[in-house]
C-alpha cells in the first residue's frame, strides 16, 4: 500500500517536539527558504506555545532583515539555542542572542553544510581544521 509522504507546512511543524533541533536550509535574503514553513512554526508557537526550547542549525543568513526567515522563530521560549553560519538577515535573532535570551553560536556555513552532508549519508560526525 502506497504511503502518502507529502505534508502540508502545518502537518510537518506539528512533528516538532519540545527540545528538537531543527536544521533549516536558506541562502539569505529569502532565497530557497521554506517561507510557508517557518511561518507555520511561529503561527504555532503563538498560538498554543508549543513547540519549545528547540536548538536551530543553519549554514547560512536565513531571512529578509524585516521579518521573515529566522525571524519567524524569534520568539521567547520557541528557541534555547542557535548555532548559524552567520546572521546578518534576522535582526531579531540577532537581538535575542545579544540580550543574551537565547545561546548563539556562529560556525563557519561550509562547515554547517558539510556536517548536514555527513548526517545525510548516517556518518558520525565531522572534524574540520577550523570548526
Amino acid at each position: 500500500m502506497a504511503r502518502n509522504k507529502f505534508k502540508t507546512a502545518d502537518q510537518a511543524v506539528a512533528m516538532i517536539k519540545d527540545g528538537d533541533t531543527v536544521a533549516l536550509i536558506g541562502g539569505g535574503g529569502g532565497l530557497m527558504e521554506a517561507t510557508h514553513t517557518f511561518r507555520a512554526v511561529s503561527r504555532r508557537f503563538l498560538s498554543t506555545g508549543y513547540p519549545r526550547n528547540l536548538t536551530v542549525l543553519h549554514a547560512l543568513g536565513i531571512g529578509d532583515k524585516k521579518t521573515e526567515g529566522m525571524n519567524h522563530f524569534a520568539h521567547e521560549g520557541l528557541v534555547k539555542r542557535v548555532i548559524g553560519g552567520h546572521w546578518v538577515w534576522s535582526p531579531k535573532m540577532q537581538e535575542m542572542a545579544r540580550d543574551e535570551k537565547i545561546e548563539a553560536y556562529v560556525l563557519p556555513s561550509g562547515c554547517v553544510m558539510q556536517l548536514y552532508r555527513e548526517i545525510g549519508g548516517q556518518r558520525p560526525g565531522l572534524f574540520t581544521h577550523v570548526g
